[in-house]
C-alpha cells in the first residue's frame, strides 16, 4: 500500500478535478483581491474631489459588488481544496489501516499500538495540512507577488522601490524558523506517540494496575511522559510564536517608509490620498506572501516529517503474505508434514517435528504442559504465523497457496483470550457472520453456551452495549460469548484454544454437553485443554511436550502410552 513518487504529486492526479477547481478559484480570488483597493482609491478621490453623490454610490455598488464576488470565489476555493486534502487525508488513513490488518505478529511486536494509533491520527493530520494548507499559501503567495507587485509599480513606481526595501528579510527570517520547527516537530510527535502508547497500555491494564495498587506508580511514569511531551510542544511554540512579530515587522517598516516617501508627493499633488490608502493596502498584502513563502514551508516539512513516519511503516513487508490463488470452499482434510518452528528472538524451536492429520468430522483433542506450543501450533494452522512451506496442507494444497480470507472462512478460532468490542451482546456474537442472522439463531447459541439465561438478566438483554473489550463482564462470561460467536460462523472447522478455562467445572460439563449435541460431526472441532474432560471422548488426542508430539492416540490409550498424559490423568482424578 505504499504510494509510489512524492505524496503530493500523487494526491494531486487521485483527486485532479477537485484540486483544479480549488486553485481556478484561488487565483480568481486573488485577481479580484488584489483590484478591489483601486476601487477604494476611486472612491476616496471622488470624495476629497467633491464628486456628486452618484458618483460615489456608483463606486459604493461596486465596492459591494466586488466584496461579494470576493466572498463567493473565497467560498468556493476553500470548498473544493477542502474536499481534495480531506480525501487525501481519508486515502492514508485507510491505506495505514488496511497495511495494520494484514501484519503478522513480528510486527506487532516491534510497534506499539499507540504509537500506530498517532500515526493514524496526529500523523496523518500533519501530513493533510502539508498539501492542504501548507501547498495552499505557497501558491497564494506567489500568484499575490506576481499581481499585487504590478499593480503597485502602475501606482508608484518609486514607492514600490522604497517601501519594500525591507520586505526580502521576512522569507529568509521564516525559513530560519522553518528549519528549527522542523527537527523540533519530528521531535514532538515521536513523544506523542510514546505518550498515547503509554496511555492506550494503561487503560487496556487498568485492572491489573488496581489490583497491584500501582495507579500513583503509573501517574507518576504518565506526568514524567506529559512533561517531556508538553517540553518538546513549547519548544516548536516558542519557533512557532515568531511567525507573528515577523510578518508586523514587514507590515510596520514599509508603512513607516511610505509616510516619508509619500508625504511630499501628496502635499505637491503628484499623488492622490487615495492612491496613499490604496498603496498601503498592497503593502500590507505584500507581507503575507514573504510569510506565506516560509510559513508554507514550514507547514509542508511538518507534513513531511509525519509522512516519514509513515512511510517507515507503510515500507515494513508482513511476514505471512498473502500470496495464495486458490479458493477453498469446505473443509475436508487438515494435514501437518514434518513442522518446525521457531520464534524469530528465541534460541530453540517453539515446535519441533510436529506431523498429524485431521479429517473432517473429527474431534481432535490438544494437550500438553504450559508452554508446550499448544496455541502456536493453532496460529500455524490458522496462519497468523508464517509456516515453513510443504508443512501444513488444508484439502491436499500447501496452506501458502490459498487465499488467506478463504483459509480463515473455513475455521474459526476462540482464543484463550476473549476479545470482545464496544458494541451489543448480539453484534459481538454475530461478529464472523457473512450477513445478519436471526433473533432465533442468536439465543439457540446462547442457550447452548449456556449464557442466555445470564443475558436475560441484564437491562436490555441481547441489546446490552459491552464497554471496552468486554469489560463488564467477568471472564467466564466473555469466554462463552466468544464460543457462541464462533459456533454461529459457517466455518466448518473450529478451534477452541482453552476457551473455557474461566468456567467452573459444572457449567463446562453442561457446554461440552450441548456442543456434542448440537455440533457433532457437523463442525470438526480442535480442542485445547488442561482439562481432559474436555478432550476425553475426542477421537484422537495430540500430547505435546517441550514443542514435539509425546504420542497420539485416544483418552484410554494415552493413559497407557504417554507420562504425560498419565501424570495428567492422575492429577485429575482419572485411574489407569
Amino acid at each position: 500500500m505504499l504510494i509510489k513518487g512524492h505524496p503530493l504529486w500523487f494526491y494531486i492526479k487521485k483527486h485532479k478535478a477537485h484540486f483544479l477547481l480549488g486553485m481556478f478559484f484561488l487565483l480568481l480570488t486573488n485577481l479580484v483581491d488584489g483590484l478591489y483597493p483601486l476601487v477604494i482609491k476611486r472612491g476616496i478621490d471622488q470624495i476629497v474631489a467633491g464628486q456628486p453623490f452618484s458618483e460615489i454610490a456608483q463606486t459604493a455598488v461596486l465596492f459591494f459588488l466586488t466584496m461579494s464576488f470576493l466572498a463567493a470565489t473565497r467560498y468556493c476555493w476553500r470548498v473544493f481544496f477542502g474536499r481534495y486534502h480531506t480525501q487525501a487525508a481519508e486515502d492514508l488513513r485507510n491505506r495505514i489501516f488496511q497495511h495494520l490488518t494484514t501484519m503478522g505478529p513480528q510486527f506487532f511486536k516491534k510497534n506499539q499500538i499507540g504509537e500506530l494509533m498517532s500515526l493514524i491520527t496526529n500523523d496523518v493530520q500533519s501530513f493533510r495540512q502539508a498539501i492542504g494548507s501548507g501547498v495552499l499559501v505557497l501558491v497564494d503567495g506567489v500568484t499575490i507577488i506576481f499581481i499585487v507587485l504590478p499593480l503597485m509599480f502602475w501606482l508608484q513606481p518609486d514607492w514600490t522601490l522604497k517601501t519594500l526595501v525591507f520586505l526580502p528579510l521576512v522569507p529568509f527570517l521564516i525559513w530560519k524558523l522553518t528549519q528549527l520547527i522542523f527537527s523540533r516537530f519530528k521531535t514532538q510527535q515521536d513523544k506523542l506517540a510514546e505518550l498515547s502508547g503509554f496511555s492506550q497500555e494503561t487503560v487496556a491494564g487498568i485492572r491489573v494496575i488496581k489490583s497491584f495498587a500501582q495507579e500513583e506508580n503509573q501517574l507518576k511514569a504518565y506526568n514524567r511522559l506529559s512533561l517531556v511531551f508538553e517540553k518538546m510542544c513549547n519548544r516548536v511554540a516558542s519557533v512557532d510564536a515568531l511567525f507573528g512579530p515577523v510578518m508586523q515587522f514587514g507590515i510596520a517598516s514599509g508603512t513607516v517608509i511610505l509616510l516619508f516617501v509619500a508625504a511630499d508627493d501628496i502635499v505637491s499633488g503628484v499623488a492622490s490620498i487615495g492612491t496613499f490608502v490604496a498603496f498601503q493596502r498592497y503593502i500590507h498584502k505584500m507581507v503575507w506572501p514573504m510569510t506565506a513563502l516560509g510559513f508554507g514551508v514550514s507547514q509542508f516539512q511538518k507534513g513531511m516529517a509525519s509522512y516519514s513516519r509513515i512511510k517507515d511503516v507503510l515500507i515494513q513487508e508482513t511476514d505471512i503474505p498473502d500470496n495464495g490463488q486458490i479458493e477453498i470452499k469446505n473443509f475436508e482434510s487438515l494435514e501437518v508434514r514434518n513442522l518446525n518452528f521457531q520464534f524469530p528472538e528465541s534460541q530453540t524451536p517453539a515446535l519441533k517435528n510436529i506431523q498429524f492429520e485431521i479429517k473432517a468430522g473429527q474431534k481432535v483433542g490438544l494437550v500438553g504442559p504450559v508452554g508446550s506450543g499448544k496455541t502456536t501450533l493453532l496460529h500455524l494452522l490458522t496462519r497468523l504465523y508464517p509456516a515453513p512451506r510443504g508443512t501444513i496442507w488444508v484439502n491436499g494444497h500447501e496452506i501458502q497457496d490459498i487465499t488467506q480470507r478463504s483459509l480463515r472462512l473455513q475455521m474459526a478460532m476462540v482464543p484463550q483470550e476473549p476479545f470482545l468490542f464496544s458494541d451489543s451482546i448480539s453484534e459481538n456474537m454475530m461478529l464472523g457472520l457473512e450477513g445478519e442472522a436471526t433473533a432465533e439463531d442468536v439465543i439457540h447459541w446462547a442457550q447452548v453456551v449456556d449464557i442466555k439465561n445470564e443475558i436475560d438478566d441484564l437491562p436490555h438483554q441481547f441489546q446490552s452495549e459491552l464497554g471496552e473489550r468486554g469489560v463488564n463482564l467477568s471472564g467466564g462470561q466473555k469466554q462463552r460469548l466468544t464460543i457462541a460467536r464462533g459456533l454461529m460462523t459457517r466455518a466448518p472447522l473450529i478451534l477452541l484454544d482453552d476457551s473455557l478455562s474461566a468456567v467452573d467445572h459444572k457449567t463446562e460439563k453442561t457446554i461440552q454437553a450441548q456442543l456434542n449435541q448440537q455440533v457433532g460431526t457437523k463442525k470438526t472441532q480442535v480442542i485445547v485443554s488442561h482439562r481432559l474432560s474436555a478432550v476425553e471422548n475426542a477421537d484422537q488426542i495430540l500430547v505435546l511436550n517441550q514443542g514435539e508430539i509425546e504420542a497420539i492416540g485416544t483418552h484410554t490409550e494415552l493413559i497407557q502410552k504417554s507420562p504425560t498424559y498419565r501424570r495428567m490423568a492422575e492429577i485429575q482424578g482419572y485411574r489407569a
